[in-house]
């Protein structure tokens, strides 16, 4: 008998709040592709100098593709893994994740923006901004404490596939609720100061564990896709629960630099590196072979669901690409960017696929299969063209956030490292908007209320 890697979908309190993350998702999704293009039209009376628009769009760019679209995905799985317990609770967190958006997204119209380009969450030193952040904090703290408190416990310790992707889900949960705590507690405890340097310190802890969590469902969604596609993946759930706890064990050592370092030193700032460079790729490996095995040895997906087939294998790819240029990180460059981007962009890859699983399954129509299928493959090709330069550019020292064009890296040749970044980078953004306008018409027409008992 094959194991099937799913959770059964139903018409039910959870799934509706589930469907109302799902919203938010693309919503912010397709609003951090066209903020640049907001932002200038609705800033042209203002004196603007390019170089504060570039990082001010930069920044809320940034924020919303790996802040408010991973988290309302994540949100997704978590709800999804819980029962109809406290689900007043999950709308509120929801309201304070849309609420804060909304806040951040106007900020640069209410004063100067002085964008910071800090790892994990570039900031804006604004006032409006700062407390936009802090109430999507609130909703993000209140969503994963929800997820725990309402946990399916029976099912996600039962030894099946359903048990398998249930439990993932809540190491995910686990990792993210760490994050938060490290957050809170670099908050309290880092010295108090202003500016680029600040930030750094106070979202680096946080930041590395938060990677886990996004890992944790990047391995559950390849299992899902697979079940999708009609792959059967041999390895045992047993094994794969295993892989997901192994997976997250290093953030239960969170504590440790922060009452052995000062935070913000360097020693503080090496571990956490060490931590997520070592630790990391421990459950994409083990739960990536049986999966990779399944996409070398059976065949390719139907036509229906080769957009998911195809997902799947670039984000395997993706994920690959960024952990081997992770080994030939030296000093700081462009190559830190390529790999960051190959292992985030590998996440994106993979929830963009959920997505279009999920919309018929939560009872919306099929989305256009033929436009599904081109903005996988642009999606992909542009960020692999992006990774590339970004990576080829580093190996000849290309500083990381700084406009490409105002840098000679010493590179004659007819294509240049900028020349990829850019090109892929343009590929990629508007093959992310595709995927929002393919995905929105079908969401807009609302959905049909499930009959079936179960949907899988």
């Amino acid at each position: 008998m094959t194991t099937k890697y799913s959770l059964p979908i139903s018409e039910s309190h959870q799934t509706q709040l589930a469907v109302g993350w799902l919203y938010v998702a693309v919503g912010f999704l397709l609003a951090s592709g066209i903020y640049p293009l907001l932002l200038a039209l609705a800033r042209t009376t203002y004196e603007m100098p390019w170089k504060d628009f570039f990082y001010t769009a930069l920044v809320l760019h940034v924020d919303f593709t790996v802040l408010w679209w991973l988290i309302a995905i994540a949100g997704v799985f978590w709800t999804l893994n819980t029962s109809s317990r406290q689900v007043m609770t999950g709308w509120l967190s929801l309201l304070l994740v849309v609420g804060g958006g909304i806040i951040i997204g106007v900020s640069p119209l209410t004063g100067d923006a002085n964008p910071l380009t800090n790892n994990y969450i570039p900031m804006l030193e604004n006032k409006i901004f700062i407390k936009g952040l802090i109430v999507f904090g609130g909703g993000v703290l209140l969503l994963v404490l929800r997820s725990m408190w309402a946990l399916e416990c029976s099912k996600s310790r039962q030894v099946s596939g359903e048990g398998a992707i249930r439990f993932g889900t809540l190491t995910a949960a686990i990792a993210a609720l760490i994050a938060m705590i490290a957050l809170i507690w670099s908050f309290t405890d880092a010295p108090v100061s202003q500016g680029r340097s600040y930030y750094e310190s106070l979202y680096w802890a946080g930041g590395h564990i938060l990677q886990f969590a996004h890992t944790a469902l990047l391995c559950v969604s390849w299992l899902w896709i697979a079940q999708a596609c009609g792959l059967e993946i041999k390895a045992k759930p047993i094994y794969l629960m295993a892989a997901f706890a192994i997976g997250v064990a290093p953030v239960l050592m969170m504590p440790w630099p922060f009452l052995s370092y000062d935070i913000g030193g360097p020693e503080f700032m090496s571990w956490y590196v060490w931590l997520m460079r070592d630790g990391n790729g421990v459950a994409p490996l083990l739960i990536g072979l049986p999966v990779v095995w399944a996409l070398l040895t059976q065949p390719a997906a139907e036509k229906g669901s080769r957009h998911l087939y195809m997902a799947l294998l670039f984000s395997i790819v993706l994920f690959a690409m960024g952990g081997m240029l992770g080994l030939f990180i030296g000093e700081s460059s462009t190559l830190i960017t390529a790999h960051y981007h190959g292992s985030i962009v590998s996440v994106t890859m993979a929830f963009m696929a959920m997505t279009y699983y999920w919309l018929p399954k939560f009872g919306f129509a099929n989305v256009n299969l033929k436009w599904a299928r081109i903005q996988v493959y642009a999606y992909a090709i542009g960020q692999i063209l992006h990774i590339v330069g970004l990576a080829w550019g580093g190996g000849h020292g290309m500083k990381r956030k700084v406009v490409g064009t105002t840098q000679d890296i010493g590179v004659q040749a007819v294509l240049t490292p900028q020349d990829l970044v850019g090109v892929g980078g343009v590929i990629a953004v508007l093959s992310g908007v595709l995927f929002a306008i393919v995905v929105l018409p079908v969401m807009l027409k609302g959905r049909k209320m499930m009959r079936e008992e179960a949907r899988s």
